[in-house]
């Protein structure tokens, strides 16, 4: 007689995958301690992931939907024109707030291991793509300086956000608030340098950046698809 399906095996599998992560580590959980906290086999394990690293991989995808989904509702609840410091604050403030996405970010290996030096994926060039759109949208609706090159700002915005994930590999690891004052400071410099003074378009400034999130949203199901 077949075994009765566990309901949302998958997702039981990655919030057991989390929380061990947290309490000991990655480098220390085990796929027998994985399934044991999730109520299943070891090989109802391997029948949603190939192995070890595939888990961690969906455990942060979830993660960064779950950032993702916070900052596009402050964006919704927000009434004003949320500019490019506002975006980057929002983000900062989701980060910091997920105990994983933190221990990424700010390069602590003794929850991570060294995966907090080995995302060599190709999710960075495909958000260019979507950030140069963004800019050059926010520069058609007045809130982002026209007269600077599109591509430049959103390289620029890449190199920083690139370099703030890797930095714990060249510097040392930064405490959150570090990370944030950080990110502030970068925010409002770009902000004041790429400011301008004409009449700001609300609706099409909002639209831009609702449509840069569900942009980011959908890679995420299709990262979610492949993991």
């Amino acid at each position: 007689m077949p075994r009765p399906l566990v309901p949302d095996r998958r997702g039981r599998i990655l919030t057991a995958a989390r929380d061990l992560t947290l309490e000991h580590g990655w480098p220390h959980t085990t796929i027998a301690q994985i399934a044991q906290r999730a109520g299943i086999g070891k090989g109802a394990v391997y029948r949603e992931f190939d192995d070890k690293t595939a888990i961690l991989a969906a455990v942060l995808n979830r993660s960064m939907r779950d950032l993702t989904t916070q900052v596009h509702q402050r964006v919704l609840d927000a009434a004003e024109v949320i500019d490019l410091p506002t975006v980057y604050r929002f983000g900062v403030e989701a980060l910091l707030s997920d105990p994983l996405m933190r221990a990424l970010y700010l390069g602590d290996d003794t929850v991570l291991g060294d995966h907090v030096h080995g995302v060599t994926d190709q999710r960075y060039p495909a958000r260019f793509g979507w950030l140069t759109d963004y800019i050059g949208r926010l520069q058609a609706a007045g809130v982002v300086d026209a007269a600077v090159s599109t591509e430049t700002i959103a390289r620029l915005l890449s190199v920083f956000t690139i370099g703030l994930i890797n930095s714990p590999g060249i510097l040392d690891s930064a405490d959150p608030q570090v990370l944030l004052d950080t990110v502030g400071l970068f925010a409002d410099l770009v902000g004041k340098g790429l400011a301008t003074e004409q009449d700001i378009d609300v609706t099409a400034a909002r639209q831009a950046q609702l449509a840069l999130l569900e942009q980011l949203s959908t890679q995420l199901d299709l990262l979610e698809e492949t993991t």
